[in-house]
Protein backbone atom coordinates (compact mmCIF):
# COMPACT_ATOMS: atom_id res chain seq x y z
CA UNK A 1 0.00 0.00 0.00
CA UNK A 2 1.03 3.31 -0.76
CA UNK A 3 -0.31 6.46 -0.02
CA UNK A 4 0.30 10.23 0.63
CA UNK A 5 -1.17 13.61 2.23
CA UNK A 6 -2.40 16.73 0.87
CA UNK A 7 -4.75 19.82 0.92
CA UNK A 8 -7.77 20.65 -1.30
CA UNK A 9 -7.00 23.34 -3.46
CA UNK A 10 -9.61 25.26 -5.99
CA UNK A 11 -12.73 23.65 -6.77
CA UNK A 12 -14.17 24.00 -10.13
CA UNK A 13 -18.18 23.31 -11.69
CA UNK A 14 -17.49 22.64 -15.54
CA UNK A 15 -20.42 22.31 -18.23
CA UNK A 16 -20.12 20.17 -21.23
CA UNK A 17 -22.62 20.71 -23.87
CA UNK A 18 -24.30 18.32 -26.11
CA UNK A 19 -21.80 17.22 -28.91
CA UNK A 20 -18.90 18.04 -27.24
CA UNK A 21 -16.35 14.97 -26.21
CA UNK A 22 -16.21 15.16 -22.62
CA UNK A 23 -12.97 13.29 -22.37
CA UNK A 24 -11.35 15.80 -24.34
CA UNK A 25 -13.05 18.71 -22.76
CA UNK A 26 -12.47 17.63 -19.33
CA UNK A 27 -8.65 16.67 -20.33
CA UNK A 28 -8.27 20.05 -21.64
CA UNK A 29 -9.40 22.50 -19.01
CA UNK A 30 -7.18 20.02 -16.41
CA UNK A 31 -4.26 20.90 -18.33
CA UNK A 32 -5.39 25.19 -18.82
CA UNK A 33 -5.46 25.08 -15.40
CA UNK A 34 -2.40 23.73 -14.84
CA UNK A 35 -4.24 20.80 -11.86
CA UNK A 36 -1.71 18.49 -10.90
CA UNK A 37 -3.47 16.06 -8.38
CA UNK A 38 -7.53 15.81 -8.19
CA UNK A 39 -10.72 14.27 -8.36
CA UNK A 40 -13.61 14.35 -11.16
CA UNK A 41 -17.39 13.91 -10.41
CA UNK A 42 -19.96 14.10 -12.94
CA UNK A 43 -23.52 13.20 -14.20
CA UNK A 44 -25.16 13.82 -17.28
CA UNK A 45 -26.13 12.23 -20.61
CA UNK A 46 -23.80 10.53 -23.24
CA UNK A 47 -24.88 9.86 -27.15
CA UNK A 48 -22.02 7.25 -27.40
CA UNK A 49 -18.61 6.12 -26.43
CA UNK A 50 -16.33 3.60 -25.25
CA UNK A 51 -15.89 1.61 -21.96
CA UNK A 52 -13.28 -1.11 -21.06
CA UNK A 53 -15.99 -3.49 -18.65
CA UNK A 54 -12.75 -5.78 -17.48
CA UNK A 55 -10.37 -7.87 -19.08
CA UNK A 56 -10.51 -10.34 -21.95
CA UNK A 57 -9.04 -12.62 -19.78
CA UNK A 58 -8.11 -13.10 -15.81
CA UNK A 59 -4.25 -12.28 -16.78
CA UNK A 60 -1.32 -9.95 -16.40
CA UNK A 61 -0.80 -7.76 -18.34
CA UNK A 62 -4.87 -7.53 -18.88
CA UNK A 63 -6.53 -6.95 -22.73
CA UNK A 64 -9.01 -4.58 -22.11
CA UNK A 65 -12.60 -5.98 -23.39
CA UNK A 66 -14.26 -2.63 -24.99
CA UNK A 67 -17.99 -2.15 -25.49
CA UNK A 68 -19.19 0.35 -27.53
CA UNK A 69 -22.65 2.68 -26.55
CA UNK A 70 -24.74 4.89 -28.45
CA UNK A 71 -28.38 6.38 -28.28
CA UNK A 72 -28.35 8.57 -25.56
CA UNK A 73 -27.17 7.16 -21.71
CA UNK A 74 -27.58 8.51 -18.73
CA UNK A 75 -24.00 8.50 -16.67
CA UNK A 76 -22.61 9.35 -13.72
CA UNK A 77 -18.38 8.30 -12.60
CA UNK A 78 -15.47 9.32 -11.48
CA UNK A 79 -12.30 10.28 -11.95
CA UNK A 80 -8.57 11.04 -10.90
CA UNK A 81 -6.09 13.17 -11.85
CA UNK A 82 -2.07 12.43 -11.45
CA UNK A 83 0.79 14.05 -13.15
CA UNK A 84 2.20 12.04 -15.41
CA UNK A 85 4.93 12.07 -18.46
CA UNK A 86 3.78 14.15 -21.52
CA UNK A 87 0.96 16.17 -18.91
CA UNK A 88 -2.58 15.21 -16.98
CA UNK A 89 -3.07 10.98 -16.45
CA UNK A 90 -6.92 11.13 -15.88
CA UNK A 91 -8.40 8.00 -15.17
CA UNK A 92 -12.25 7.68 -15.46
CA UNK A 93 -15.14 5.08 -14.23
CA UNK A 94 -18.73 5.53 -15.14
CA UNK A 95 -22.21 3.67 -14.74
CA UNK A 96 -24.01 3.96 -18.36
CA UNK A 97 -27.69 3.31 -18.16
CA UNK A 98 -30.50 3.43 -20.83
CA UNK A 99 -34.10 1.63 -21.14
CA UNK A 100 -33.10 -0.49 -17.96
CA UNK A 101 -30.22 -1.43 -19.22
CA UNK A 102 -26.46 -0.59 -17.56
CA UNK A 103 -22.89 -0.85 -18.14
CA UNK A 104 -20.23 -0.15 -15.49
CA UNK A 105 -15.93 0.18 -16.61
CA UNK A 106 -13.38 2.61 -17.45
CA UNK A 107 -14.34 5.40 -19.87
CA UNK A 108 -11.88 5.79 -23.24
CA UNK A 109 -11.46 7.18 -26.46
CA UNK A 110 -14.98 8.89 -26.55
CA UNK A 111 -17.81 9.83 -24.60
CA UNK A 112 -19.83 12.15 -26.56
CA UNK A 113 -22.17 14.30 -24.24
CA UNK A 114 -25.69 14.21 -25.24
CA UNK A 115 -27.50 17.29 -23.53
CA UNK A 116 -25.15 17.94 -21.04
CA UNK A 117 -22.61 16.88 -18.50
CA UNK A 118 -22.02 18.61 -15.21
CA UNK A 119 -18.63 17.59 -13.77
CA UNK A 120 -17.17 18.93 -10.05
CA UNK A 121 -13.33 19.27 -10.16
CA UNK A 122 -11.46 19.22 -6.66
CA UNK A 123 -8.03 20.06 -6.94
CA UNK A 124 -5.42 18.17 -4.71
CA UNK A 125 -1.96 19.86 -3.42
CA UNK A 126 1.07 19.09 -1.29
CA UNK A 127 0.55 15.52 -2.81
CA UNK A 128 3.38 13.33 -3.78
CA UNK A 129 1.61 11.76 -6.54
CA UNK A 130 1.82 10.66 -10.19
CA UNK A 131 1.08 8.43 -12.64
CA UNK A 132 4.17 6.34 -13.82
CA UNK A 133 4.12 3.53 -16.47
CA UNK A 134 4.18 0.11 -14.74
CA UNK A 135 5.98 -2.55 -17.10
CA UNK A 136 4.44 -5.86 -14.86
CA UNK A 137 0.56 -4.35 -16.07
CA UNK A 138 2.04 -2.69 -18.85
CA UNK A 139 -0.54 0.53 -17.20
CA UNK A 140 -0.06 3.61 -15.76
CA UNK A 141 -0.22 3.27 -11.98
CA UNK A 142 -0.08 5.87 -9.54
CA UNK A 143 2.90 6.37 -7.67
CA UNK A 144 2.09 7.89 -4.25
CA UNK A 145 4.62 9.06 -1.35
CA UNK A 146 4.24 10.46 2.07
CA UNK A 147 6.60 13.36 3.12
CA UNK A 148 9.58 11.31 4.84
CA UNK A 149 9.19 8.78 1.56
CA UNK A 150 9.18 11.59 -1.01
CA UNK A 151 12.27 12.85 0.94
CA UNK A 152 14.10 9.49 0.51
CA UNK A 153 12.76 8.47 -2.71
CA UNK A 154 11.15 4.87 -2.30
CA UNK A 155 8.08 4.47 -0.48
CA UNK A 156 8.37 2.40 2.52
CA UNK A 157 6.51 -1.18 2.44
CA UNK A 158 7.80 -1.41 -1.30
CA UNK A 159 9.35 -4.43 -0.28
CA UNK A 160 6.35 -5.64 1.43
CA UNK A 161 3.79 -4.68 -1.41
CA UNK A 162 5.58 -7.21 -4.10
CA UNK A 163 4.98 -10.00 -1.40
CA UNK A 164 1.53 -8.84 -0.77
CA UNK A 165 1.07 -8.76 -4.45
CA UNK A 166 2.33 -12.29 -5.17
CA UNK A 167 0.30 -13.76 -2.86
CA UNK A 168 -2.85 -12.03 -4.64
CA UNK A 169 -1.38 -13.29 -7.94
CA UNK A 170 -0.96 -17.07 -6.43
CA UNK A 171 -5.05 -16.78 -5.60
CA UNK A 172 -5.96 -15.63 -9.02
CA UNK A 173 -4.08 -18.52 -10.73
CA UNK A 174 -6.15 -20.73 -8.61
CA UNK A 175 -9.18 -19.21 -9.80
CA UNK A 176 -9.81 -18.55 -5.75
CA UNK A 177 -13.30 -16.77 -5.12
CA UNK A 178 -14.92 -17.40 -1.90
CA UNK A 179 -18.03 -19.72 -1.68
CA UNK A 180 -20.03 -19.92 -4.90
CA UNK A 181 -19.52 -16.44 -6.01
CA UNK A 182 -16.63 -17.64 -8.22
CA UNK A 183 -18.79 -19.70 -10.14
CA UNK A 184 -21.78 -16.88 -10.89
CA UNK A 185 -19.00 -14.50 -11.95
CA UNK A 186 -17.90 -17.45 -14.27
CA UNK A 187 -21.45 -18.24 -15.86
CA UNK A 188 -22.21 -14.55 -15.82
CA UNK A 189 -18.75 -13.37 -17.73
CA UNK A 190 -18.86 -16.62 -20.70
CA UNK A 191 -18.94 -15.48 -23.70
CA UNK A 192 -21.22 -17.80 -25.98
CA UNK A 193 -19.09 -20.05 -28.68
CA UNK A 194 -18.69 -18.54 -31.77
Amino acid sequence: MQYTEGQLGRVFVVRIDDGEDMLVSLRQFIQDKGIQAGSIFFLGALRNGRLVTGPEELVIPPVPHFVMFEGGWEVFGVGTIYAGEGGPHVHYHASVGRAGYALTGCLREKAVTYLIVEAVIYEFTGLSARKEFDEKTQIHLPVLRNGKEAEAGEPEGAKEEVRQISREEKKEEKGELPGGLAEIIRDLTRRPPT
